[in-house]
C-alpha cells in the first residue's frame, strides 16, 4: 500500500476508533442487525431497537453525518448495509442478498458478521466491467478480474455517502484506479487485499 493509501486507511481508522466514531458504530450496527433480521425499519421500530425516541432516529443519524438511507415510505432500508438491490455492490450476508454504499462495505461487512465466505459482486466505476471475489476471515479469494482495485477516500467533511462511499469503489485495474485519482487528487489506490486488510481493521471496532 502507497503512503498516500495508508494515510487514508489510518484516518479511517481513526475516525471509526474515536468516542463518536464508537457511538455511531454501535448505532449503525443496531440498525443493520435489524435490517438483516427484519427487513425495512419504520423510525418507530428502529427507535425500538436503539432506545432512542422514533421520531429522534433520523436526525440523530443525520448529526452525525450519516444520513440513513430510506425508500419512499421513510422506511429505513439502510446503513452501510443496503436493501435496495438496485446498488452496485453485493454480497450475502446471514444467508440473503444485500448490497453495500461502497466497495469497503462488501469488504469489511462480511467480516464484522463473521461470514465464513461472501460471494461479493460489484463492477467497475470507469468501465462498467463486472468485477467478482469472495471474501473470507482470512482475506479475498477468486477475485475476478485478477487485476482489480480500489479507491480509498478521506471520510470526512459532510455525510459520509457522498463523501466516502461515492468516491471507494472497484476498478477493473489500477490503471482506471489512477485515473479515479487524476480527477479527484483527495484519492488514492490500492489492491482489494489491501481494501480488505483495511476493512479488517475497521471490523475489529465492532468488538
Amino acid at each position: 500500500m502507497d503512503v498516500r493509501a495508508q494515510e487514508l486507511a489510518d484516518l479511517l481508522v481513526a475516525k471509526w476508533a474515536s468516542p463518536r466514531g464508537v457511538h455511531l458504530m454501535e448505532a449503525g450496527a443496531t440498525v443493520v442487525g435489524g435490517l438483516l433480521a427484519e427487513g425495512p425499519l419504520t423510525p418507530a421500530r428502529a427507535g425500538e431497537l436503539l432506545g432512542w425516541p422514533g421520531e429522534q432516529v433520523l436526525d440523530r443519524f443525520r448529526e452525525m453525518d450519516f444520513d440513513l438511507e430510506t425508500d419512499r415510505l421513510r422506511r429505513i432500508v439502510g446503513a452501510g448495509v443496503s436493501l435496495d438491490m438496485d446498488r452496485p455492490y453485493a454480497m450475502e450476508l446471514q444467508g440473503r442478498r444485500v448490497t453495500g454504499w461502497c466497495a469497503m462495505d462488501v469488504l469489511m461487512f462480511p467480516v464484522v458478521l463473521k461470514e465464513t465466505r461472501s460471494a461479493v459482486t460489484g463492477r467497475c466505476a470507469a468501465t462498467g466491467v463486472p468485477v467478482s471475489l469472495t471474501v473470507t476471515p482470512e482475506g479475498v479469494r477468486d477475485l475476478t478480474p485478477a487485476s482489480a482495485a480500489v479507491t480509498l477516500a478521506p471520510a470526512t467533511g459532510a455525510d459520509i455517502r457522498p463523501v466516502f462511499c461515492d468516491r471507494v469503489n472497484f476498478y477493473a485495474d489500477s490503471e482506471l484506479a489512477a485515473g479515479a485519482v487524476a480527477a479527484d487528487p483527495d484519492l488514492a489506490v490500492c489492491t482489494v487485499a489491501d481494501a480488505w486488510a483495511v476493512g479488517r481493521r475497521l471490523a475489529g471496532l465492532f468488538g
